[in-house]
């Protein structure tokens, strides 16, 4: 089935629910599922997308919340499974990283896990941002809500952006004593079990904490005759602790929250699908396990690598916001972040055991290996905000400070093929330290009159950054380096109303993503690459209809970059390499996101995303030999600069992403309430490579074809057992075993290229009892 025949269908049975509830006009909103409790119609959800507390509906922006009923019924367990809830949101776990992801907004994101390379999408848990996406896919164990804010953020958030923000807000202890327990037995020998207890308050202080303990595990689902169960691929052993202690004294109030993680296991496993006829020669020839055993074009879950000691994460977390209301009109606000990451990534690619001929006679030779890497980051930021109301003027302002200091080694070896009998054995580092200082002032006002009953408001903000970067390289360069950069983003939206409960929008905004270092760079690449700038148009409507039975929201949007950051990893025989360019595109697209209250207990809820990104320019150096499917320019020749807009890709992003769902929760059958879901997401083709210059000879035959999945949920809730609520459920991801491609790499030079796959189906049980 084609792109479009998929797209038609599915809109069509998008409009066709949205007329079965009689719901007049279209408007971007959130798959929030739960249904309210008064009324039989949908939930209204309060996000903080403009740093204050304000329904979604009301928020004149394109920003999409799950709750925490919603997370758990549809089984987010990490923040990369909100992708199929949410469209032109792309998350996927980071080739070779436990802990990581690579996060795409509207199809802006990297896939580029240096630590000296800021991510434009800004990831955030409580106020704090979350420094490197490598530690950012962390286990969700006690969350209240998850919000995405699409495009620019450019004036309110920590870290200027230009993709989007993902803010992950944790839940604040409950007023009474209480204990949750939920525990949960899948395939793959998983079992995972989640502990919470609510102190309520204690006694006159005007304190309550809570504390919520995770332990998950499982074993991998290749089959991998060097690694056997915890230690093959796709393994998970983790231990997370979520705390949070909340204090409130009558104008004052103080949250402190804390978050460990303790990972354990190896990420996906790299499918070598595509050897080069040179490798395919060499590997022919050699003695002892066979690597051509191993490679196969599609999907094999019987292939085997090295055993390797398991990849170990640990991430610590510290948030303090304090809150002091001056009046009832001002309110002064701190929050203090501070974050520490280490990791040891040790990565291999193919069996053990293969000899070959070398330049030093007769050894073992293997494609690639990453055997020793570390990384480890510390960060700390804070931010002061001062929020007010003066008369029909509601305001933010504020400062904001963020510093990081890394340290990054990572050794790795390779045999480089020079003949179908010869090869050499080679090895490569990549070692530097890395320091960043940011320093930000923002403010942002909006104007609702009250003389038109608050039906128009206008908006504007602005924030001028400052980032100061250094760097100290030993490997594979010896070199220092140090860059500032700035910028002021500008913010003006204005809104209105008019009817009651419908919303018309228009925005205007500006996000800057810091310059840095490309650290992968030969001595005569260029080193310092410079910053990303975005202007974005926006436009979208935000509506409810028949006593909030119907909610149905859009927004398009059309945003030009300048100096975009497009990276890729270039594997040479000197080592690996790499090459941060910058080009410049547009992004069009919109979302559409619809929910439907039909009847009493049942809700429908359906979201179509689009984007259709164009470079403008993107210059590459002209290889001597003509590039399939390309037009030289005026003026190109072999050796200099060309424009190669025409056949570049946008790595991991996905021009269509497209949600179906539907729960139904019963009234009391006498035993709880009947509860059924069932979830289905489309994603278009996607490609992980920009294009098929520098020896890419597989970059279009790795790319993801596309993706469907099922995810499927019956129990029942609320079931009484002795004087306690308990929830039980069976589930089934991924209901027909698709195998969807998550990432994929072409190595280049070194003459092979592979994917790894997402999980295959996986059925399990899960229990939650709470007294």
């Amino acid at each position: 089935m084609t792109d479009r025949t998929t797209t038609v269908s599915l809109l069509l049975g998008i409009s066709a629910i949205a007329l079965g509830a009689a719901a007049p006009a279209a408007a971007q909103g959130t798959p929030e599922e739960t249904v309210a409790t008064t009324g039989g119609g949908l939930e209204e959800i309060i996000v903080t997308a403009r740093r204050r507390e304000e329904a979604m509906q009301d928020t004149p922006i394109s920003v999409s919340a799950l709750s925490s009923a919603s997370l758990e019924r549809s089984n987010v367990q990490a923040l990369d499974d909100i992708t199929r809830l949410m469209p032109n949101v792309a998350i996927q776990a980071q080739s070779g990283f436990l802990a990581g992801n690579t996060a795409f907004i509207r199809g802006i994101g990297s896939q580029e896990p240096l630590l000296s390379v800021d991510s434009p999408v800004g990831i955030y848990i409580d106020g704090v941002y979350i420094g490197r996406n490598n530690a950012s896919n962390l286990e969700l164990v006690d969350l209240e809500r998850i919000e995405v804010l699409r495009g620019p953020q450019g004036t309110l958030f920590g870290r200027n952006t230009t993709g989007g923000a993902i803010s992950m807000v944790t839940k604040k202890p409950a007023s009474e004593f209480g204990v949750e327990q939920k525990v949960t037995v899948a395939q793959y020998d998983e079992y995972a079990a989640r502990t919470r207890i609510d102190t309520g308050l204690l006694g006159e202080t005007g304190l309550s904490a809570t504390l919520s303990y995770m332990h998950r595990q499982r074993d991998g689902w290749l089959n991998n005759k060097y690694a056997k169960g915890s230690h093959t691929q796709g393994a998970l052993n983790t231990d997370a602790v979520w705390a949070k202690v909340h204090g409130e004294w009558g104008a004052f109030q103080a949250d402190y929250t804390f978050d460990w993680t303790d990972m354990r296991g190896v990420p996906g496993g790299f499918q070598t699908r595509f050897l080069s006829p040179l490798l395919r020669a060499y590997y022919g020839n050699t003695t002892g396990n066979s690597l051509l055993d191993e490679v196969q074009q599609d999907y094999n879950k019987n292939f085997s690598v090295r055993s390797k000691a398991l990849q170990r994460v640990k991430i610590i977390g510290h948030a303090l916001t304090l809150q002091y209301d001056v009046s009832d009109d001002i309110t002064l606000k701190s929050i203090t972040g501070r974050r520490t990451y280490k990791a040891a990534l040790g990565t291999a690619y193919a069996p053990p055991g293969i000899f070959g001929n070398t330049t030093a006679g007769i050894q073992e030779v293997q494609i690639y290996s990453a055997d020793a890497k570390d990384e480890d980051v510390k960060q700390f930021s804070q931010e002061f905000q001062l929020l007010g109301k003066l008369g029909d003027f509601s305001y933010v302002g504020g400062l904001y400070y963020f510093e990081e200091d890394s340290k990054y080694f990572n050794p790795t070896s390779y045999s480089f093929v020079v003949s179908p009998t010869l090869a050499s054995n080679l090895s490569s580092s990549t070692i530097f330290d890395y320091q960043a200082k940011s320093y930000a002032a923002f403010g942002q006002a909006s104007w609702k009159p009250q003389s038109l009953d608050e039906k128009l408001e206008l908006t504007f903000g602005v924030r001028y950054t400052k980032d100061k970067k250094a760097v100290q390289q030993t490997a594979s360069t010896v070199r220092n380096g140090k860059a500032s950069f700035d910028d002021t983003s500008i913010n003006a939206i204005v809104s209105y109303k008019p009817v009651d409960d419908v919303m018309v929008y228009a925005r205007y905004g500006t996000g800057y993503r810091s310059g840095g270092f490309n650290t992968r760079a030969s001595a005569t690449q260029s080193f310092v690459f410079e910053p990303e700038k975005a202007k974005t148009y926006e436009a979208g409507i935000k509506s409810e209809f028949l006593d909030r039975h119907v909610r149905l929201n859009a927004a398009v949007f059309h945003t030009d970059y300048k100096d975009l950051q497009v990276t890729q990893y270039l594997a040479t025989a000197a080592g690996g390499g790499g090459f941060t360019n910058n080009a410049s595109a547009r992004f069009r697209g919109f979302e559409v996101e619809l929910q439907a209250v039909p009847v009493d207990g049942l809700t429908l809820d359906g979201s179509v995303g689009y984007v259709d990104p164009k470079y403008n320019e993107i210059f590459f150096i002209v290889p001597a030999a003509p590039v399939p499917g390309h037009t030289p320019g005026a003026g190109e020749v072999a050796g200099g600069l060309g424009n190669y807009a025409d056949i570049s890709k946008f790595p991991y992003v996905p021009k269509w992403t497209v949600h179906l769902g539907g729960q139904y929760l019963s009234e009391d059958i006498g035993f709880g309430k009947l509860l059924l879901k069932l979830d289905y997401s489309y994603s278009s083709k996607r490609y992980f490579m920009t294009n098929v210059l520098n020896g890419l000879n597989f970059a279009d035959a790795i790319a993801d074809p596309g993706q469907h999945q099922f995810d499927a949920r019956i129990g029942l809730v609320e079931v009484p057992v002795a004087g306690k609520s308990m929830d039980i459920s069976l589930f089934v991801e991924n209901l027909t075993n698709e195998h969807n491609i998550s990432s994929g790499i072409d190595f280049g030079a070194l003459g092979f290229a592979g994917n790894i796959y997402s999980p295959p189906r996986r059925i399990g049980v899960d229990a939650k009892i709470s007294f």
